[in-house]
């Protein structure tokens, strides 16, 4: 069954009332999601027809065994995912809760996988004091700017390449040039000539010109960052 991010919300606030030892009711729902109880009570219509649960006009709710299922699915991927961005990246768990709202209904079984093997061996390698743990911990505590491509850096602004996101032949004659992580890049100026500009600017000591696609596919980090 294929189920929307706001039936799977639902399904994991009717969880959620019953975890604290309560009886699920139309009111508890609209509080825990805001929203009206009208709202709420179309949505149980359409989930008892789903077979997700069980509602008599004006009773209790009750999940059955396949709506059980999918809300401890979704359960259990929001409790994760607040825990590695509160544990690993440190976020407020507040935030951590927002961001993990969202993200619970997009990852897959595999994703889950692969996030859980990662968290375990970051654990592993903090209860170890692990060099390269520690030296991730400051990189996370004390991180550069996010990176823009280069055609979006101000006039005569400078910066240091973060990455670049062209492919195959492009991507090979960008290293070839030295765009490479950390080359500096400085004088940064859009000329009018050719589609969407060019872009002036020195690198090693070499004064180089591209045009719009390269400049898109150049990332750098931006100048208070370097």
């Amino acid at each position: 069954m294929d189920l929307t991010a706001r039936v799977e919300d639902y399904l994991e606030a009717i969880l959620e009332i019953e975890m604290t030892g309560e009886i699920a009711t139309v009111t508890k729902i609209a509080a825990n999601l805001g929203v009206t109880k009208a709202t709420v009570t179309a949505a149980l219509k359409r989930l008892k027809i789903e077979g997700l649960l069980e509602h008599e006009r004006y009773g209790d709710v009750a999940l059955t065994g396949d709506g059980r299922g999918t809300a401890l699915t979704v359960y259990r991927r929001h409790e994760f995912l607040s825990d590695f961005f509160v544990r690993i990246l440190g976020f407020s768990r507040e935030r951590a809760q927002r961001v993990s709202c969202v993200m619970e209904h997009e990852i897959d079984e595999q994703t889950e996988r692969r996030l859980a093997a990662f968290t375990d061996a970051l654990a592993h390698a903090e209860r170890g004091n692990e060099e390269w743990f520690r030296q991730l911990q400051e990189t996370l505590d004390f991180p550069k700017a996010l990176p823009v491509p280069l055609c979006m850096m101000p006039d005569g602004s400078n910066g240091a390449v973060a990455r670049l996101t062209a492919q195959y032949e492009l991507r090979r004659r960008l290293n070839s040039a030295g765009f490479v992580p950390d080359a500096m890049v400085s004088g940064i100026k859009k000329q009018e000539g050719a589609p969407g500009g060019l872009f002036t600017f020195t690198m090693n000591e070499i004064h180089m010109r591209v045009g719009i696609t390269e400049a898109s596919a150049i990332w750098l980090y931006q100048p208070e960052a370097v």
